[in-house]
């Protein structure tokens, strides 16, 4: 029998169209990851804010009128600001009620661990099927303080409601740290020589203040879907 080589060419192109329809699989499969009956809000934020930080405390405090709205909080099930989504959904909880706190987790070897205030938690090897996974459950988006992988996600889901491959949802960032980004856009990708993105583009997230505006904004979402 012939040795089969990998850098042979016709191997090559059979995996290449093997992968190929992997992820047209993938795409298909987002479609069967369970919608909640009742509103749902995805909370972004650092795993590193400390717990007796007014940061962690606001979303404490966001998250449990949430809860009292009746909405699932989901979050990426981890500590720092997602513990706190969890956790205000948790406390907030009426009794009987249907709502969740929801995880949706990614396998690290550092600081990605669950927090213990979830009903239900879904663990993924990538930060791709996570970030479908969130995008296919969420109805509203709301970012706090984060870094790198929370500026990843709000730019995702930015992205995907400015080409419209997800529809009638809402992206919150809330505090001081994001207009400064919306500000690099403006003038990094509308200025007078290139013009890279449209200007209704920027105003497809709200910039809010504090939780409480957040809070504005998801009721009358909430009322206009009917959930």
């Amino acid at each position: 029998m012939d040795k089969i080589s990998i850098h042979d060419k016709a191997l090559q192109q059979r995996v290449v169209h093997s992968l190929e329809k992997v992820w047209d699989l993938t795409d298909d499969l987002v479609d069967f990851y369970p919608p909640y009956e009742n509103y749902s809000v995805t909370v972004f934020g650092s795993a590193r804010i400390r717990e007796d930080s007014t940061e962690y405390q606001e979303v404490v405090e966001f998250t449990k009128s949430l809860a009292r709205l009746e909405c699932n909080v989901i979050s990426g099930g981890g500590p720092g600001i997602m513990e706190a989504a969890n956790r205000g959904a948790m406390a907030g909880k009426l009794t009987d009620s249907p709502v969740k706190s929801v995880g949706i987790n990614i396998e690290l070897p550092f600081e990605q661990k669950n927090n213990p205030y979830l009903d239900e938690c879904f663990p993924h090897k990538t930060f791709f099927t996570r970030l479908q996974h969130f995008t296919a459950i969420t109805d509203c988006f709301v970012a706090f303080y984060g870094g790198i992988g929370t500026v990843l996600e709000i730019l995702t889901v930015l992205q995907l409601m400015q080409v419209k491959q997800i529809s009638n949802r809402k992206l919150i960032l809330v505090g001081a740290m994001w207009p400064g980004l919306i500000k690099w856009f403006e003038s990094e990708m509308l200025n007078e020589d290139m013009q890279l993105i449209h200007s209704g583009d920027l105003l497809i997230p709200y910039l809010v203040p504090h939780y409480q505006d957040a809070l504005e904004i998801i009721k009358q979402h909430k009322t206009q879907l009917d959930l």
